[in-house]
């Protein structure tokens, strides 16, 4: 696939911004860039500028986005430059504060960096050389005289780590391949025109670290230098757009934004500049692309109406317009379908092309009306089984669009609710509507998401690229220099990009357009994980954390085989066990640091060291069906057990509770029991499956029964307590299907409340997640999370997931006033929201559907994320 090489070109313009936020000063002064720029070759890929200050001195230290694409030779090259040379001590005077600019040229090596100085005061050759001379004596110095000017030579003895200087209308000019700078002397040489000086001038913008110039045709020139193929349909309309682009940056740790202006020249007729007179809209159909999409591209129309008249208009000045005309001639005289009044009408205002892993193209179009379309098609198109079709007549598609269906002439199609998807092989359509049904898409990636996060969701144009899914395609196309580098990952970081994108919105005959790309740096939220922990198979329950001493915590992990581990919080293995069985619950740390559990045949009781207290573990008389509730009434701790429709209750020894009377409920107990004290009278109460709510003393005396009215209908959620200082006030909401709930009073008559519209496949929980003091209710349904006030049933937040989620919610309480809610989909994408319904930062990331958010030790006030993938290993990520 020719056209994901343009992710080498953008990454490439992304890191040397990137290079100098850290050396970036919005103060430099106008004059000293033009001085320097006008020397410049006309032919300069891109050029950006920063003061020569302390500030500088980051970059060197540690700026992984920097080192991943420029590599660690050219990376040490310019901290020599900085440290040796602009940090000596002969020369730090003279070019302290100074501007430096920096640019990118065209050499037969590859591409040249070239560092610009613009000198404070007059300088000869002979101060100058008296200047050099108390460079570090390490380096070896003599110079050349050519085209009248004296170039200097630094070598240190080290491969392709030679250094070139030269004083020219007293700027210095250095690099590290001499024909560079041969250029810059010699007058007969092109050097960059007035015009696009003043654009780089009057676009650096005062209130951002950085601005980056670049003239976009240049953009074609240097992706030709990297490539062995001719360009594709990405890189055809890139190489035809003149004019000038300035971004500035919007720094991230993790990723690099930059926003700004694309100006054309409207000397020259090109398809992207059919969109300079659009306005930007939503995109959506990024969501229709399969998992192992490389790149699309996806455009949006304003109007579509001045969008389609200018095509027309292209499609004349490329003297195209005859043959698309009397191909629409032959649709009406066979078909008695009209091209203007019946074709372009059938069409919504946005289009894309995609590039799978598997060089296969993909066409989709945003229909007006989907069975308008299937009522015209079935006029131009035949039928090819299993909901596929195939356009009888050629450049259908070519001619509403233009350019991305170029190599679509006589395509196959099928139709996916209001989105035609095209491709040239009916087998391509046909895996497609499996994936699709499926639902293994992109948008559900974390991949995806996280780069949604980052860019807008409208624009007119989006490029969008995956290098990992791209890498093969890369390679092949990159000539093999470049592809040697693509691929060294001990010098260079490239495939440790997750994503990039190029947008570009119409603003009166320009484009207001940005780039970014996130990065796996090991400083982003969830980017790479602290530690890793191997295990044997994968887990069955969250994690829990709990105190080891006075000043230290350790982690509880239980895996499939029923092992046991306990870790440190740096990852080291502790000790571990086997339980006989699946620990059920919520354990509880008593305050002697042991821990109380039950699996489903037994209870245990163990010191953080892994040892059981005397008297432990104890066989359960009849199974559990949930984890045990601890109580403290009259300053005696108790354990109750829910055992189906029986409750078994032990003291904290182990000895069992005999006369407890023990009743046998009317059905299956709703997991946990729920324990409270009102008014001086202690309850342990209990919802069952059939709809009925027992209350019971301590002692095991039923106080009274309540059967509720569920219609026959079978509950399977948890129920929830609210207390207050009197029976009257507090409740048991026991949640039911159609959005209803039912408060059982402590003490009279049930109340039903129509809270939401869930239906009858849902997962309730009562949590505090608005952090207002009342728990919530949280529900999930049909992908759909919401979150309720209990006082009133106003929606707090609502999250429409994109994939299929049957996980119920977990909650972690990170601060002291609200838990977090936590959603792990079906695809193994783990979210975590804030109290305003926002994803935290860093997610979602990738993982199973048991894990753990939260603080892990004393003294660090980080949360981590434990959990775990499909290669059993345990992965700690830290927010």
């Amino acid at each position: 696939m020719r056209n994901t090489i343009i992710v080498t070109v953008l990454l490439f313009i992304a890191v040397v911004a990137a290079t100098v936020y850290y050396f970036s000063d919005s103060s430099s002064k106008q004059e000293n860039a033009t001085k320097t720029l006008q020397y410049l070759p006309a032919d300069t890929y891109f050029i950006t500028a920063f003061k020569n200050n302390q500030t500088t001195d980051t970059i060197f230290r540690n700026f992984e986005l920097f080192e991943a694409i420029q590599g660690k030779q050219v990376f040490e090259n310019l901290k020599t430059l900085k440290q040796d040379f602009l940090g000596s001590e002969s020369l730090k005077g003279k070019v302290q504060d100074t501007e430096v600019i920096l640019s990118f040229h065209p050499s037969k090596t590859g591409i040249a960096t070239l560092f610009s100085i613009a000198l404070q005061e007059k300088l000869n050759n002979t101060t100058l050389e008296t200047i050099f001379h108390g460079i570090d004596s390490k380096y070896k110095q003599n110079h050349v005289d050519t085209l009248g000017h004296r170039i200097y030579r630094f070598d240190k003895g080290i491969k392709d780590s030679v250094l070139y200087c030269t004083l020219y209308e007293n700027v210095l000019f250095a690099g590290y391949e001499p024909a560079l700078l041969y250029q810059v002397l010699d007058k007969a040489v092109p050097k960059l025109d007035a015009k696009q000086i003043a654009f780089f001038i009057n676009h650096n913008s005062k209130n951002t670290p950085l601005s980056l110039y670049f003239n976009n045709s240049q953009i074609s020139p240097l992706a030709k230098q990297m490539m062995r193929s001719k360009f594709g349909i990405y890189l055809q309309q890139i190489d035809s757009l003149h004019g000038s682009t300035a971004w500035n940056l919007n720094f991230k740790s993790d990723a690099l934004i930059f926003k700004g202006e694309t100006k054309l020249d409207l000397n020259h007729r090109t398809y992207l500049h059919l969109f300079a007179n659009q306005s930007a809209q939503v995109q959506t159909l990024a969501n229709f692309l399969p998992k192992n999409t490389a790149s699309y591209l996806n455009y949006s129309l304003s109007d579509i109406g001045s969008f389609h008249h200018a095509l027309n208009d292209l499609f004349v000045y490329r003297k195209e317009a005859d043959k698309i005309k009397s191909q629409q001639q032959l649709i009406e005289k066979e078909s008695k379908v009209v091209f203007q009044t019946d074709i372009l009408p059938l069409w919504n205002d946005e289009f894309a092309i995609a590039a799978l892993d598997n060089d296969v193209l993909l066409g989709l179009v945003s229909l007006a009306d989907s069975s308008k379309f299937m009522e015209t098609a079935k006029k131009i198109s035949s039928n090819q089984g299993d909901s596929i079709y195939q356009f009888n007549y050629s450049n259908i598609l070519y001619a509403s669009f233009g350019d991305p269906f170029k190599s679509f002439q006589r395509p196959y199609f099928t139709r996916i609710g209001n989105v035609l998807v095209i491709a040239n092989q009916t087998g391509i359509l046909r895996k497609y509507r499996q994936t699709y049904f499926e639902n293994q898409l992109m948008s559900g990636t974390a991949i995806f998401k996280n780069h949604n996060a980052i860019h807008s969701n409208r624009a007119n144009v989006t490029f969008y690229i995956e290098p990992s899914t791209a890498k093969n395609s890369i390679i092949t196309n990159l000539k093999s220099e470049y592809a040697q580098d693509f691929k060294d990952q001990d010098d260079f970081g490239y495939q440790n990009y997750y994503s990039a994108s190029l947008q570009l919105s119409g603003n009166e005959g320009g484009f207001v357009s940005g780039f970014y790309a996130v990065y796996k740096s090991k400083n982003r939220l969830g980017g790479t994980p602290e530690w890793t922990f191997q295990l044997n198979s994968r887990l069955i329950n969250n994690p829990w954390v709990f105190d080891q001493s006075e000043n230290s915590k350790f982690i509880l992990l239980q895996e499939q085989d029923h092992t046991v581990y306990a870790l440190s919080p740096s990852g080291k293995e502790l000790w571990k066990t086997l339980f006989q069985g699946e620990i059920l619950g919520q354990p509880i740390q008593l305050q002697d640091r042991s821990i109380i559990l039950n699996t489903r045949s037994r209870l245990y009781r163990f010191s953080p060291d892994g040892k059981l207290l005397p008297g432990f573990s104890i066989g359960l008389a009849n199974n559990a069906t949930a984890g045990l509730t601890l109580t403290n009434f009259n300053n005696e701790k108790r354990i109750y057990i829910p055992c189906s429709n029986q409750i078994a209750v032990y003291d904290l020894n182990g000895k069992k509770i005999e006369e407890w009377k023990n009743p046998t409920l009317d059905s299956r107990i709703l997991f946990d029991l729920k324990a409270a004290t009102i008014a001086n009278q202690h309850f342990i109460v209990a919802g069952t499956s059939q709809g009925s709510v027992y209350f019971f003393n301590e002692g095991g005396t039923l106080i009274h029964k309540q059967e509720l009215n569920v219609n026959g209908q079978t509950l399977k959620n948890p129920i929830g307590i609210i207390t207050t200082s009197d029976k009257k006030n507090s409740y048991i909401i026991v949640p039911k299907d159609k959005g209803e709930l039912i408060k059982v009073p402590f003490e009279g008559e049930p109340i039903k409340l129509k809270v939401g519209d869930w239906g009858s496949n849902f997962s309730f929980n009562f949590e505090d997640v608005s952090g207002s003091a009342d728990k919530d209710y949280v529900v999930l349904s049909e992908n759909n999370l919401s979150v309720y006030n209990q006082r009133d049933a106003t929606k707090y937040f609502e999250y429409k997931f994109v994939d299929d989620v049957n996980n119920t919610p977990t909650f972690f309480k990170v601060t002291n006033n609200n838990d977090l809610v936590a959603v792990s989909t079906n695809n193994r994408m783990i979210y975590i929201f804030n109290e305003d319904g926002l994803v935290r930062d860093g997610f979602p990331i990738e993982g199973m559907s048991k894990f753990y958010f939260g603080p892990i030790d004393f003294g660090n006030n980080s949360s981590y994320l434990i959990s775990s993938k499909r290669d059993h290993k345990l992965y700690v990520y830290k927010f």
